[in-house]
């Protein structure tokens, strides 16, 4: 879902090379005439629509104006009015705010201000609208996908295996041994004396001796107040520091550390699980990230399909 965006971002380097080097300036717009030339679900895409987009698309692609533009612009637009509509019935519509975030984090990564961006768009003839018209679809799009089908879609680790292995700088991956762990954590107060401190210790030794195994460490610690439990996954041991690291490699399943001081908190860990991987967990989720996007995407793309193929689309005769 992430390549949805690489066409916005790539804008404003082209428009950079254009602008600058090129000196191309072409004449101001007047407001194109507001006829409507297709209408999608009852929701209208006008001849400005269709001018603008086509514009837009041949600064990002350098594509000079053509039919087959004019039916790219086209056939995008009615995408976004279908994208648009879905997120509607699900109740997905982005503020202002977020099309603003995403606008200024493209004209930041290409050292501009949201408003230079916008000047290079004029002087190209494209409207800022425009731009914001296509994040807005983007963002409403990429929120529809996850929540029709994240939970639909999972990555098994027989598949992250694959991934890493036919990368090609591939080598042979290590195995190593991540834990899983609920982590017991008390913030020490700054006006804390050590009779407070030594009873909050006593308190998690307490609980230490009754876990059985982390499904019983919440009810053991729902009455310690200023206490938080927070599950970890897939740590590897070196990413815990002495002495805890030794004392989790030592403990077994469903036991817990005992508590240690760790700067101005009382910690301990309940061992969950121990989970034999190939190659960095790191890297691994990674690669678990980009398999489910690409699944996520081929989800999206049948998504489209089909509802273009459900939508009432008219197309009108432009005079």
């Amino acid at each position: 879902m992430n390549e949805t965006r690489c066409t916005c971002i790539a804008v404003i380097a082209v428009l950079a090379v254009l602008v600058s080097l090129c000196g191309i300036a072409p004449p101001a717009f007047a407001q194109a005439e507001q006829s409507i030339v297709v209408l999608v679900n009852d929701d209208p895409i006008t001849i400005y629509d269709v001018e603008q987009r086509q514009r837009f698309l041949a600064v990002t692609t350098q594509e000079q104006p053509s039919p087959a533009l004019k039916k790219k612009a086209t056939d995008m637009l009615i995408e976004e009015r279908l994208q648009i509509q879905q997120g509607r019935k699900l109740g997905i519509t982005p503020s202002e705010e977020d099309v603003t975030k995403v606008l200024a984090g493209m004209a930041k990564n290409n050292n501009m201000s949201p408003e230079q961006l916008g000047s290079a768009l004029g002087q190209m003839g494209v409207n800022i609208k425009t731009l914001r018209d296509r994040i807005r679809a983007q963002v409403v799009w990429q929120d529809v996908v996850r929540k029709k089908f994240r939970r639909d879609v999972s990555i098994a680790d027989s598949e992250v295996d694959r991934a890493l292995g036919s990368a090609p700088d591939a080598e042979a991956p290590k195995e190593e041994t991540t834990f899983q762990l609920r982590q017991v954590k008390y913030e020490i107060p700054t006006d804390a004396d050590q009779a407070s401190i030594a009873k909050q210790l006593a308190a998690v030794e307490s609980v230490r001796a009754k876990v059985q195994s982390c499904s019983n460490l919440s009810p053991l610690t729902k009455d310690m107040k200023g206490f938080k439990i927070k599950t970890l996954q897939d740590q590897l041991p070196g990413s815990l520091g002495q002495p805890m690291r030794t004392l989790v490699m030592n403990a077994k399943i469903g036991q817990m550390t005992p508590p240690t001081l760790s700067g101005s908190a009382i910690e301990a860990y309940a061992v969950c699980g121990k989970h034999a991987v190939k190659g960095n967990p790191e890297k691994r989720q990674q690669t678990e990230m980009k398999l489910m996007e690409e699944e996520l995407g081929i989800r999206a793309e049948g998504l489209l399909r089909d509802m273009r193929q459900d939508a009432f689309i008219e197309y009108r005769q432009q005079n």
